[in-house]
């Protein structure tokens, strides 16, 4: 059977397959069909009491006695929100980052609480709403909406599998003044670029060059890029971002091409960037690592005045990171005339508000829209 989190086990039903104490006048062949179809009959009551419906337990208990209780036990509708919760996660392992993403929703979910014996069908929206507004003033207002679409995806769970009519989740999220505390880096300017590829060393000039030339590319895509995933003669490199999961196909430029050539050459595995592939793999594939190390550069070189750090327990962030390159890439093309929606396609943004939150000119590229502004209506002959 499939317990309430899908995955599929296999319990007995403590019934032996020749029974101690025979049956006068029965044979060996005949006990054991007997005794199979009670094992069928219990199996079955196991099973409805797993999906939270009434067994027959008098029924079970005229089969197996006293051994019902530990059978059947407690049934879904009196399942604790930690039974629940701690079931569900143990399904999510084989996910890359669920444990630490969903893990960090469930523990504060359950301090939240209060309490070990909550059971599932007393949760309510109130409870939903009641956590998200506490956790907005602790976090940020992204790390709630990955708190609340991890809880979310568990109470769907429950949903499907008759633990409770409805997901007391579904709908709760911040609001748009809610969303407004999200801290904004700034873009690095071309003139930052080109000093960040004179200083920073190892492997770094190159992965900066190839996010940069494959439209922004965020950092745990580059450090994972592999040799399969380029295919030179064709000029093409294939990409499927960890983030969205769509497949995009980029074409290698000129420059890009003469960087894959150089690294091929020195090629040791699969990956094009192996120190950066190896540190991804060894924190559970995440760039965490990665971008704390790129964070520590630029403090070091003077692109930025301090590394992120905790304001209480909200994270304030660095004026700048890796991702900061994604910005770069878009101010770059749009400041050239590249349409919105190229922009986005060469990027990899779905969405028009998206691409607008990454458009972050220079004060000086304004200063020269802004003039032509005002060419074009003559005030300078003012």
């Amino acid at each position: 059977m499939r317990t309430l989190d899908g995955r599929e086990v296999r319990k007995s039903t403590r019934i032996r397959v020749l029974p101690s104490v025979s049956v006068q006048g029965e044979s060996a062949r005949a006990a054991k069909e007997r005794t199979k179809r009670e094992a069928q009959i219990v199996a079955t009551e196991m099973e409805k009491n797993l999906n939270g419906e009434q067994a027959n337990t008098p029924l079970v208990e005229s089969l197996v006695g006293e051994k019902s209780r530990s059978l059947l036990g407690e049934n879904a509708c009196s399942l604790t929100v930690r039974a629940f919760l701690t079931s569900w996660l143990a399904s999510r392992v084989n996910f890359i980052g669920a444990i630490s993403r969903d893990g960090k929703a469930v523990k504060q979910f359950l301090n939240f609480l209060k309490q070990d014996n909550l059971l599932m069908s007393r949760v309510t929206a109130h409870h939903a709403r009641s956590f998200m507004e506490q956790e907005l003033e602790r976090v940020s207002s992204g790390t709630v909406k990955r708190y609340l679409e991890s809880l979310t995806c568990a109470f769907t769970r429950a949903v499907d599998a008759s633990v409770i009519p409805s997901n007391p989740f579904r709908g709760v999220h911040p609001s748009a003044r809610e969303r407004n505390d999200r801290q904004e880096r700034a873009a690095f300017s071309p003139e930052e670029v080109k000093q960040l590829l004179q200083l920073l060393p190892g492997e770094w000039p190159d992965m900066i060059r190839v996010c940069l030339y494959t439209g922004g590319q965020r950092l745990g895509d580059v450090a994972k890029m592999t040799w399969e995933q380029i295919n030179m003669e064709d000029a093409i490199l294939r990409m499927k971002p960890q983030k969205s999961g769509k497949n995009m196909i980029k074409p290698i430029i000129d420059p890009l091409h003469r960087i894959f050539l150089k690294r091929k050459e020195h090629a040791v595995n699969k990956f094009v960037f192996p120190v950066a592939a190896m540190r991804h793999a060894q924190n559970n594939n995440t760039s965490s690592r990665l971008s704390l190390e790129f964070t520590d550069l630029l403090e070091k070189y003077g692109f930025i005045s301090e590394k992120e750090k905790l304001n209480g327990d909200r994270r304030k962030l660095s004026e700048k990171s890796f991702h900061s390159l994604r910005a770069t890439a878009v101010t770059i093309l749009r400041l050239a005339g590249v349409s919105a929606d190229l922009c986005r396609l060469i990027v990899g943004h779905d969405s028009e508000d998206i691409e607008r939150v990454y458009m972050r000119p220079q004060q000086k590229d304004i200063s020269v829209a802004m003039n032509v502004i005002v060419d074009s209506i003559g005030e300078n002959d003012l």
